[in-house]
């Protein structure tokens, strides 16, 4: 990374002067949205749908029938939430690509006048799909690769077809043309088997895309910021609330909600249920949500099992930013580094706060170097 992770980490502790205390509004600032509850790959890393989850008999009864969510249902969801203006994030555990509802969803986002994204494994990303995204000015998509080299692909996606996806990303592209939108960005989740090959995917995707992400890899339910290259358990400063339950709401296929996209692995987890509860509303504000706040602001989050050994608070502290190699690199946590290419900037919609644009709890400041 180009920002080290362990000076964030410092950085971060030295801005702690005192417990912090977060609130929710009256409604998400984002709004995760489960189409469907398939998908089309067995990633060996996934951990939703690898081929060793799948074949387990552990894997949740909730994913072994196709779920999809319908046009109704669809449109009460974005109707209720479009007047408080959340950006809307059309994947959670699924491909979006493969949900029936997905064209009209994009369509009802953009008509309500909502910044929305989503991650696809790129597999069906055709002409069109492509030119609904550039016709509806959709504002963001990330394609999902993980590699630079058809070996590594397969490592990490069980597939060796890298120049198809290279293909499919050039199609969206073409399509795009002059054209603002949508905002065009590659994924990579980084492991032990594939991180070496980092620098040249940056070099590769900065001569065609406007963001490169890349992600740490997030071990079942428990993040361990130490599985991350370079960054070492000790430097971890002082715990603190997790941003996630007063910032997003996730929604399964079947309206179910879970606390967080990391408890989002577990079906099981529920804390309401959307269609059967009275709504978005109704479910952000009800007495199990506000109980786990209530406990993350006390600096009891032990009590709840699935976020006694996670790590994923860290993405609570500021952004950091900084100007470099022709990027401006913005990183919320050693999770997260996004590389935006700085030439490209001009679909760039800080609406967009799935760790994209500002939100509330983002202070940034830019550093050139």
């Amino acid at each position: 990374m180009t920002i080290e992770g362990r000076d964030i980490l410092k950085t971060v502790a030295r801005e702690q002067s005192q417990q912090m205390r977060l609130c929710s509004a009256e409604m998400p600032e984002i709004v995760r949205i489960e189409l469907s509850n398939t998908c089309n790959m067995s990633c060996p890393h996934c951990r939703h749908h690898s081929k060793e989850k799948r074949a387990s008999e552990n894997y949740s009864p909730y994913y072994r029938t196709p779920i999809h969510m319908s046009e109704k249902q669809v449109e009460d969801i974005f109707n209720e939430v479009a007047p408080y203006k959340p950006s809307v994030t059309l994947n959670v555990a699924n491909e979006p690509l493969i949900a029936q509802t997905f064209d009209f969803a994009v369509k009802t986002v953009k008509k309500l006048g909502l910044a929305g994204t989503f991650n696809t494994n790129g597999i069906l990303l055709n002409k069109d799909v492509s030119t609904l995204l550039v016709d509806t000015c959709f504002d963001s998509v990330t394609i999902s690769i993980d590699a630079i080299t058809a070996e590594t692909l397969k490592k990490a996606r069980g597939i060796s077809s890298l120049d198809k996806l290279i293909d499919n990303v050039d199609i969206l592209l073409s399509v795009r043309g002059n054209s603002v939108f949508p905002r065009v960005g590659i994924t990579f989740v980084e492991t032990d088997y594939n991180y070496h090959e980092i620098p040249d995917f940056l070099e590769f995707w900065k001569k065609r895309v406007d963001f490169i992400r890349i992600n740490g890899f997030i071990k079942d339910l428990t993040p361990d910021v130490s599985m991350i290259p370079g960054i070492q358990r000790e430097d971890m400063p002082k715990r603190i609330p997790c941003q996630q339950t007063f910032r997003d709401i996730v929604i399964r296929a079947n309206g179910d909600v879970t606390p967080c996209v990391i408890t989002a692995e577990q079906p099981s987890i529920i804390v309401g249920n959307i269609f059967k509860e009275g709504g978005v509303k109704a479910v952000w504000n009800n007495d199990h949500m506000n109980h786990i706040r209530k406990l993350h602001n006390t600096g009891r989050w032990d009590e709840l099992p699935y976020c006694r050994q996670c790590d994923y608070w860290i993405e609570t502290f500021s952004m950091k930013e900084e100007i470099k190699n022709g990027f401006l690199i913005r990183m919320p946590s050693p999770y997260t580094t996004f590389y935006n290419v700085l030439d490209r900037l001009d679909n760039w919609n800080r609406d967009l706060h799935d760790r994209q644009g500002v939100g509330r709890f983002q202070d940034v400041s830019v550093t050139k170097k």
